[in-house]
């Protein structure tokens, strides 16, 4: 099997859950991984051929990898037989056996509905490789984005001699926490979540930071913040936003794999993380500081009304005597984001 039969049967299996292009995509990404190649590899030399073995010890029962020592078992032998005396033939890939069953399993995997992210162990996040599980929520193209502008506009109002410290509400994977981490290498980022699971996927990352590494701790951000934390110039959040009416418009992928507890929240009351954000900004944020927060594309201007000057759910403290609310859209020209200053 060739790189390009591969892509092409990806393709074919994977579509009626992805999408074609989505498919190909993931096809080419599982290669990439699973045979240590390089994307343009797959472009410039798609004749190379696989371990066919493996592919056929796979393939050959419906996705699943044939163990029991039968016909795929006999064709992996063959094969790996015949590979050793090509070995180091033009177009022909030096894989191993093991690295082509993993890569057809991981086929599987996807073609049972779990998300390539998952399968992998990863995703690219502004330039990261962030660790995920079934524990935490995906990062999405989105929260790049906010993250983007955030590095585009914030300047922090820090006084002299004062500590610059950032929360991250919501943290998960700690995907926003370090990409900030990152940016503002002379900050103390904080990130907290009520997933112990989560937390520890966040906590476990490999991610270089030019300063001190995000610190994690476990809060549940609808109740008081914990006492002993300091002052922040910058909080941010990716909370739960979808309402449960929704679900349905969701693909599989994501509902049978992703958190349900960071996705969803009940339609009459969808805002709920909204009003517990102000009232941990109310207690926690700097004079001049910022709040940023991604939101449902449907609920930007309910959103933006909680930290209006008369929103609801007022603080236990004074509000700031003047507080600018922007609803941002994202690169589809969604309400995606608020900025409060």
């Amino acid at each position: 099997m060739t790189y390009r039969d591969f892509i092409a049967m990806a393709v074919e299996r994977l579509a009626p859950i992805y999408g074609a292009d989505e498919a190909r995509a993931a096809a080419s990404a599982l290669l990439c991984h699973y045979l240590g190649i390089q994307p343009y590899i797959i472009i410039a030399e798609p004749e190379t051929e696989i371990c066919v073995g493996a592919a056929g010890a796979v393939s050959g029962a419906s996705g699943a990898s044939d163990t029991s020592g039968g016909a795929g078992a006999s064709d992996a032998s063959g094969v790996a037989g015949a590979r050793g005396a090509i070995s180091g033939t033009s177009g022909t890939s030096e894989t191993s056996g093991g690295a082509a069953e993993a890569l057809f399993g991981a086929l599987a995997r996807m073609e049972e509905g779990c998300p390539l992210q998952y399968v992998l162990g990863f995703t690219e996040f502004c330039g990261m490789k962030v660790r995920v599980s079934q524990g935490c929520l995906i990062p999405r193209p989105e929260t790049e984005e906010m993250v983007s502008l955030i590095l585009d506009t914030f300047e922090p109002p820090v006084p002299e001699g004062e500590p610059f410290n950032i929360l991250d509400l919501c943290t998960g994977s700690g995907c926003i926490a370090y990409a900030l981490a990152r940016a503002f290498p002379e900050a103390q980022v904080f990130g907290c979540d009520i997933s112990t699971a989560a937390l520890d996927v966040a906590c476990r990352q490999r991610i270089k930071v030019g300063g001190a590494r995000p610190v994690f701790f476990q809060a549940d951000i609808l109740k008081a913040p914990p006492a002993g934390l300091p002052k922040f110039s910058l909080i941010v959040s990716n909370p739960p936003y979808v309402m449960e009416s929704e679900r349905a418009q969701m693909r599989r992928n994501v509902l049978d794999y992703e958190p349900s507890e960071a996705l969803f929240v009940p339609d009459d009351d969808p805002l709920r993380f909204y009003a517990a954000i102000r009232s941990w900004a109310s207690a926690l944020l700097l004079p001049g500081g910022e709040i940023w927060m991604e939101i449902n594309e449907r609920l930007g201007a309910e959103t933006a009304a909680v930290f209006g000057e008369n929103g609801d759910n007022p603080p236990p403290s004074p509000a700031p005597a003047h507080r600018a609310v922007e609803v941002l859209q994202d690169l589809s020209g969604k309400d995606r984001f608020i900025r409060v200053r």
